[in-house]
């Protein structure tokens, strides 16, 4: 799946399995009862890839196929261990959940704001912006938790279920607060996608917090180079000198 580099093990779907055999208890308590999306590497991360978010025939049947309202096809869900170990069999090498409460697809449970720096910002920056997600946050009420996306990013997310939003709440109020903060601070923040606009700042993206959106699953490996992970972190763990991708499988042999 991952190839082997000058000091490193290649990494093999077995490696993959074993992997989510380890972490699994951890990951289903931010995917168990959500539809999610699955990045299939067939060929390991050199090859094509396949985004997919709707069950298909020959799947594993300890893969959910879960209804949803409005839509005529069922999605994926992931909710045991096991299905994990049947997903790397499937070579899928990321796992993208939806935000909604468990088993309650029209409510919000979590907002993520993903910091996503242009090439040309150090992850010392996003660190700052991240930081100041946190505090804007607090002063709202809302406390925060922080983690690596596997690459040079950082995502920050808040629970709100108790707040009780819909998804057009839940919304509104990310893009708001993302708004204001690319206001206050227009030097190193923005919300808009576009590439050229984004030059020197990070690009506060909102967009994840939507019915059908997903974000990459804490502990969800990322098909790139080195086989990072995205991995929680306490806020005592982000600060200067933090390797945003230093966290990797490490094949158990």
């Amino acid at each position: 799946m991952w190839p082997a580099t000058k000091d490193r093990l290649a990494i093999t779907k077995r490696d993959l399995a074993e992997y989510y055999e380890r972490v699994g208890e951890k990951m289903l308590e931010h995917i168990r009862g959500r539809p999610c999306s699955i990045i299939r590497m067939p060929d390991g991360i050199a090859g094509k890839s396949f985004f997919q978010r709707h069950p298909v025939k020959g799947q594993s049947p300890l893969i959910e196929a879960v209804e949803i309202k409005g839509d005529p096809k069922p999605y994926i869900r992931i909710d045991t261990v096991e299905g994990l170990i049947a997903a790397a069999q499937f070579a899928a090498v990321e796992i993208h959940p939806w935000n909604c409460v468990p088993y309650q697809h029209d409510k919000a449970e979590r907002l993520i704001f993903d910091l996503d720096p242009a090439p040309d910002i150090g992850f010392e920056e996003v660190i700052i912006a991240a930081k100041e997600v946190r505090d804007r946050l607090k002063e709202l009420g809302l406390e925060s938790h922080c983690k690596t996306t596997g690459g040079k990013g950082l995502h920050v997310t808040t629970y709100v279920e108790h707040l009780d939003m819909d998804w057009t709440e839940a919304k509104g109020f990310a893009r708001e607060f993302a708004r204001v903060m690319a206001v206050n601070a227009p030097d190193r923040c923005l919300i808009s996608m576009s590439k050229e606009a984004r030059k020197g700042r990070i690009f506060i993206d909102y967009l994840r917090n939507d019915r059908k959106a997903t974000a990459v699953a804490p502990y969800s490996p990322r098909g790139r180079p080195g086989a990072p992970v995205s991995m929680p972190l306490s806020w005592s763990q982000i600060r200067k000198g933090l390797d945003p991708c230093r966290y990797r499988i490490e094949p158990m042999r």
